[in-house]
């Protein structure tokens, strides 16, 4: 299939997908093993089987030979990742010597930018932007629990990372803290163990997709997160602490914040536990969105806060309510120039979708490429000359630009926000992460599935908005509505539920 005919079967067969997952999961064994599957989480991005249900992709392949081959690089990847910890664990008892000042009530559960971090001298991050002086101003009690990121390939940068960690008089708590040395010998085990476990998930083929479901499954092993085993046994010791009251984690569902759900609920009753999914969402990250099921398993959390009200979802047993856009305040404060001239193009953490827009653009004339914090710029080779890099703030680049070209961004939805016409690029070796919806499509945004496409595409949306700028107007209001909340200080004291002054 081509991108086209992928992205058209996807639309006509999501609902079969989601159902196939769901009854798997529903009669699996509901233990750590199920939970922290990546097959059974359906992240198109962690697992083959999204893609190959779509595809309808069955291959000759021999089921023994698949398991041992996985098996091997398992246990050899794994082997690592348990050193590397064990590395991190002393490290942290060596570096970090910082005290809280009381006992443990709130936990603000969030990613920590090791790299960042570092570089910078401070301790900054930019997915709860605003929140800690509110805390502060209302006199709640909170601890920050980082989760380090990216150190497993070189746990010794985390000697800089606490020393700026001590130097900061906000509490703070890493796993490590609560980790005891019999807890890497349940490391051990259960890593030991969850390919063997895995094997119970096999169907008994009596259709096409149980065939591709087995094959993916097996095949799967390689996307095992060792994150998620860690966040487990944290979430075992947290439970087991009296004075904590509620965790509002940063979560895009994954098998990290999986786990760690499934260990809190399974060993505490009176934990409040909160989802901030405060970002713009995709309807193909299956994995994000959390049903009744999983509220069932226990992996899911009380409640779920989203970036505005068109991710709502409907469930009976998960409270769904409105956040606020911490991360996208500019957006209120926006305002469109008659300076349009600019070809904007936002890259992706997704290198192989940036490398393919990079490519496509070659032949256009004034071009500007903000990359990716996450990507190494020097990983998407040599770029085209008539590219300016630029690290400008994207609303300052919003001010000059005619036009946003994008892959697997939601940056998107705040181009087509601030009345931007906008172009998907279209994944050409997985399901396109559109972030933007039917609302508006082939008037202010469409998709282009090929390179050659690109430059019809953007014709016809420049002649629809010539013609229609009132109607641009009304749509990028619309998507204003529906996909953001601003964050005022009110709205912020309520979603983590602060006491005024």
């Amino acid at each position: 299939m081509n991108p086209k005919q992928l992205h058209n079967s996807y639309q006509k067969t999501k609902d079969d997908f989601q159902h196939y997952i769901d009854n798997v999961k529903r009669n699996s064994p509901w233990d750590i093993y199920t939970i922290i599957n990546p097959t059974l989480i359906k992240n198109p991005y962690a697992s083959e089987f999204p893609k190959r249900f779509f595809l309808n992709d069955i291959r000759q392949l021999n089921s023994i030979i698949l398991y041992i081959k996985n098996l091997f690089k398992f246990y050899i990847k794994n082997s690592y990742l348990l050193v590397s910890y064990l590395i991190a664990f002393v490290i942290y008892k060596l570096y970090y010597n910082k005290k809280r000042a009381s006992d443990i009530k709130i936990i603000i559960d969030v990613f920590g930018l090791v790299d960042n971090i570092n570089k910078n001298g401070e301790f900054n991050e930019n997915y709860l932007t605003g929140i800690y002086k509110l805390f502060e101003k209302s006199n709640t009690n909170y601890a920050i629990l980082l989760r380090p990121y990216k150190v497993a390939k070189n746990p010794f940068k985390l000697r800089h990372f606490f020393k700026i960690i001590n130097q900061d008089k906000r509490n703070f708590i890493f796993e490590y803290e609560l980790f005891k040395l019999s807890d890497f010998f349940t490391l051990f085990s259960l890593i030991l163990l969850y390919p063997f476990k895995t094997l119970r998930l096999l169907q008994k083929e009596s259709n096409e997709n149980d065939k591709i479901f087995n094959q993916s499954l097996l095949a799967d092993i390689k996307y095992f997160s060792f994150d998620s085993l860690t966040r487990y046994v944290l979430g075992k010791h947290l439970a087991k602490i009296d004075s904590i009251e509620k965790i509002f984690s940063w979560s895009e569902f994954q098998v990290i914040e999986r786990s760690f759900n499934y260990a809190i609920r399974k060993n505490s009753q009176k934990i409040e536990l909160n989802a901030l999914q405060l970002f713009l969402n995709y309807k193909v990250y299956f994995n994000s969105y959390i049903d009744d099921l999983d509220h069932d398993m226990l992996s899911a959390p009380h409640e779920v806060f989203v970036n505005g009200k068109y991710y709502i979802q409907d469930r009976k047993k998960i409270k769904y309510s409105i956040g606020v856009s911490l991360r996208y305040k500019d957006i209120f404060r926006f305002k469109r120039q008659e300076n349009e001239k600019k070809i904007l193009l936002l890259g992706s953490y997704i290198e192989t979708d940036t490398k393919y827009m990079l490519d496509s653009i070659k032949g256009f004339d004034d071009v500007i490429f903000k990359n990716h914090p996450a990507v190494d710029i020097n990983r998407l080779g040599e770029l085209s000359k008539n590219i300016i890099v630029s690290n400008d703030n994207i609303y300052k680049l919003f001010e000059s630009a005619k036009f946003v070209i994008g892959a697997a961004s939601g940056t998107a939805v705040e181009a087509v926000t601030c009345g931007i016409s906008t172009i998907i690029i279209a994944s050409q070796d997985n399901l396109t992460a559109n972030p933007l919806v039917e609302h508006g499509k082939g008037k202010i945004w469409d998709i282009a599935f090929q390179k050659e496409e690109l430059k019809d595409t953007m014709n016809a949306l420049l002649e629809f908005r010539k013609n229609n700028r009132h109607e641009i107007k009304n749509i990028s209001t619309w998507y204003k509505d529906n996909f953001f909340v601003e964050p005022t200080e009110e709205r912020i004291m309520k979603v983590f539920k602060l006491d005024k002054d």
